[in-house]
C-alpha cells in the first residue's frame, strides 16, 4: 500500500473513505492538509490557491467559502482578472457557475487537475440562522457532496456561526447517513468559533460515538492553554476510539513566521496526529505557500516533501 504522499492522480480517483483511512494511518503522521478560501482571488494571478497549495505539499486540500447553490471557484473558473469590467466580469461568473451545477464531474475534473484529495467544509448551523444556505450541512448539500466525489467532508464552525457541539453531532449522524462508506467525515474545532468548549473530553467523545472518522482538535499553541500535553490526552483518547486525529492551525498563524510552523509542526505530531492541518487565512485565502511547505518537511523531511510538490505534475 502506498503512504499518502506518494499517491498518483490515478491512484486517488477511486478511493473510498476506508481506504484513505487506512492509508493515512499507515502514513504514520505524515498527512499534510492545507485549507483555501475559494471565494477570494488566488495569491498568484493566473494559478489558483488549490494548485499552489498542492505544488508546495499538500495532501489533501480543503474548501472553504465553497457555495453548493452556487459552485464557483476563483482561479480554476476565471475570475482572475478583476482588470476587466465588474459588469462582464459578473456575466462570467454567472455562466460559469450554472455550467457548474449541472456539471457532475465537475469537482472530479478539479481533482484531476490538482492531483490531490479535494474537501470541503459544511457548517452545522442550527435552525433559524441566516447563515446562506450553500455553506450549511444539510440533506441538500450532502447529496451534492456525494454526487461531485468530495473524497472528504470537515463538519466545524466559522466564528460567529452559532455552532455547538449539538449542531456538530447533529451534522456528523446525517451526513454518515447520506454519505455511508463513500466520504471520509472530519469534524470538530479548531477554535472557539464564537461559542462551545473546545477543551472538554466528553465533547470528543461524542463526535465519536455519532460517527465522525476524523477528529479536529488545534493545534499546540494556537489556542490558550492547548499544549503538547492536553493535544496529545486527546489524540490518545481519540485513537482509543478507533478514530484518527487531527490537529489544526486556525488563528491566522499559517501566516506566521517558519520557526512558528515547524515549532506547531513538532509538537503535534509528538502529539500523535495523523493530519496536520494549515489554515486558510495566511494571506488571499490559503496559507503562506513556504509554510505549507515547512510543514512538510518538519514532519516528513526534504526527501517526502520534494517528492510529493514534484507529483503536482505527475498523472
Amino acid at each position: 500500500m502506498k503512504r499518502i504522499f506518494e499517491l498518483t492522480t490515478s491512484d486517488i480517483e477511486n478511493l473510498n473513505k476506508n481506504k484513505l483511512k487506512d492509508i493515512i494511518s499507515k502514513s504514520e503522521g505524515r498527512t499534510v492538509m492545507s485549507e483555501t478560501i475559494i471565494s477570494y482571488t488566488p495569491y498568484i494571478r493566473e494559478v489558483s490557491n488549490l494548485e499552489l497549495a498542492a505544488s508546495f505539499g499538500a495532501d489533501m486540500i480543503t474548501l472553504n467559502t465553497f457555495n453548493f447553490e452556487k459552485p464557483f471557484i476563483f482561479g480554476i473558473d476565471g475570475g482572475a482578472n478583476l482588470l476587466s469590467s465588474i459588469d462582464n466580469l459578473a456575466n462570467k461568473i454567472g455562466e460559469q457557475i450554472r455550467d457548474n451545477l449541472t456539471n457532475k464531474d465537475y469537482i472530479k475534473n478539479i481533482k484531476k487537475l490538482v492531483g490531490r484529495m479535494i474537501g470541503v467544509n459544511l457548517e452545522p448551523v442550527p435552525e433559524g440562522s441566516t447563515y446562506e444556505r450553500g455553506y450549511r450541512l444539510n440533506i441538500e448539500n450532502l447529496n451534492k457532496v456525494k454526487e461531485y466525489g468530495f473524497d472528504y467532508i470537515v463538519i466545524t464552525g466559522n466564528p460567529n456561526t452559532g455552532v455547538t457541539e449539538k449542531t456538530i453531532c447533529d451534522g456528523i449522524k446525517l451526513a454518515k447517513e447520506v454519505l455511508g462508506d463513500s466520504t471520509l467525515i472530519i469534524a470538530g474545532k479548531m477554535h472557539g468559533a464564537g461559542s462551545g468548549n473546545i477543551y472538554d473530553e466528553k465533547s470528543i467523545k461524542s463526535f465519536i460515538d455519532c460517527g465522525a472518522d476524523v477528529i479536529l482538535i488545534p493545534a499546540p499553541g494556537t489556542v490558550p492553554g492547548y499544549d503538547l500535553d492536553l493535544a496529545k490526552k486527546i489524540i490518545t483518547l481519540v485513537h482509543d476510539n478507533n478514530a484518527l486525529a487531527m490537529t489544526t492551525i486556525g488563528t491566522s498563524q499559517e501566516g506566521s513566521s517558519k520557526s512558528i510552523i515547524e515549532q506547531i509542526a513538532l509538537n503535534s505530531k509528538m502529539a500523535g496526529a495523523d493530519i496536520q492541518h494549515i489554515g486558510d487565512c495566511g494571506t488571499f485565502g490559503i496559507a503562506l505557500p513556504e509554510n505549507i511547505m515547512a510543514l512538510s518537511v518538519t514532519i516528513r523531511g526534504i526527501r517526502h516533501t520534494y517528492r510529493r510538490m514534484a507529483q503536482s505534475i505527475l498523472r
